[in-house]
């Protein structure tokens, strides 16, 4: 009876989120390798996780348009208790740097996540809150106007007439997440599966750099999927993911095939359909205890048909350390890929 009280209030807040939707632009940073950046696409995804891990990211995009975009993640996940057919307690911390032009960006959040065994066929559940803090800086004497050109001259010294007030905003900056995982145990296991819902800037946080109100939209992303483990050396992953901020919408489908060269170390192979905006081709290796993953986005939106070169390349190095083995914990590991 308990499991099916859990399961019913996971229903209703699932559907709580879906029914939501807005009316705008989205503001947050964009990834190819989604589940690289776990803490971003849905913290309850470290309820999965049996690993100590710690990613590093870099992206670059639009490098043709004065120095485009380039993104600095880490993220660092550690599961800090769990036993077998007992609830597991997750702790994770992200550490972001976003840089384009003048403009830039640092968002530090930590991120609590607990999950539980619905069934002993491999039904899980789990749920997660997180709290960060952003600073977005404008950096105004790196900018030019037309009121600073007199006589055909730029002086820096000359007023623009601009309404800026502030060079740096800074906020808290609330979210959290829900997943469904299936993840049997067995050698005979043949197929994961999962789904799960987040919301992120749920206090919707004034991010204007004037004193205007500019408040920074709800974001809500869905994500499913699941993992056909082949009888040979293959495996595939197809995923769907889902974002909506305030009317802005991004769908994105894609699949993975690992091919297992041995029980330590496989070669992995992706491809994420991103719907007006690119088609990124993913490249990786995983050894037991270190990943590194290169991705390259092919542009397909209204920006690629006047301008060349407006791609993007995003590489992510891993390290972990599987707890659950040095604990002495049979756990299944994580249904998701590092990429």
């Amino acid at each position: 009876m308990k499991y099916l009280v859990k399961i019913l209030c996971a229903g209703i807040l699932m559907v709580l989120l879906l029914c939501t939707h807005f009316n705008s632009h989205a503001q947050d940073v964009r990834y190819s390798q989604f589940f690289a950046a776990p803490l971003k696409l849905n913290p309850a995804m470290m309820g999965a996780n049996t690993d100590l891990k710690a990613i590093l990211n870099y992206r670059t995009q639009w490098g043709v348009i004065g120095d485009g975009f380039n993104t600095a993640r880490l993220t660092i996940l550690y599961p800090l208790h769990m036993k077998e057919d007992k609830g597991k307690l997750d702790i994770g911390l992200s550490f972001i740097s976003d840089k384009a032009g003048a403009y830039s960006s640092t968002d530090v959040s930590l991120a609590l996540s607990y999950n539980i065994l619905l069934s002993s066929t491999g039904h899980n559940l789990s749920a997660a809150m997180s709290t960060g803090f952003v600073q977005k800086k404008l950096g105004i004497i790196d900018l030019e106007f037309d009121e600073q050109y007199q006589l055909g001259m730029f002086d820096p010294n000359n007023p623009n007439g601009e309404s800026i007030l502030n060079e740096n905003v800074s906020y808290p900056d609330f979210g959290g997440g829900i997943l469904w995982y299936y993840n049997p145990s067995g050698d005979d296991s043949k197929l994961n599966a999962y789904a799960g819902a987040s919301i992120f800037h749920v206090n919707t946080p004034n991010e204007s750099l004037t004193d205007a109100t500019g408040e920074l939209p709800i974001r809500y992303s869905y994500q499913a999927g699941f993992k056909i483990i082949g009888s040979s050396k293959i495996d595939f992953s197809p995923n769907v993911r889902f974002v909506t901020q305030e009317g802005a919408q991004e769908m994105a489908t894609g699949i993975y095939m690992d091919y297992n060269l041995n029980e330590n170390t496989k070669l992995v192979l992706g491809t994420w359909f991103k719907r007006n905006d690119a088609i990124a081709i993913i490249l990786g290796i995983d050894l037991k205890k270190f990943s590194i993953g290169y991705s390259y986005d092919l542009g397909n939106s209204e920006l690629n048909k006047v301008l060349t070169g407006v791609n993007t390349h995003e590489v992510t190095l891993m390290f972990r350390l599987d707890m659950a083995e040095k604990k002495g914990v049979n756990i299944n590991p994580s249904p998701f890929s590092n990429y």
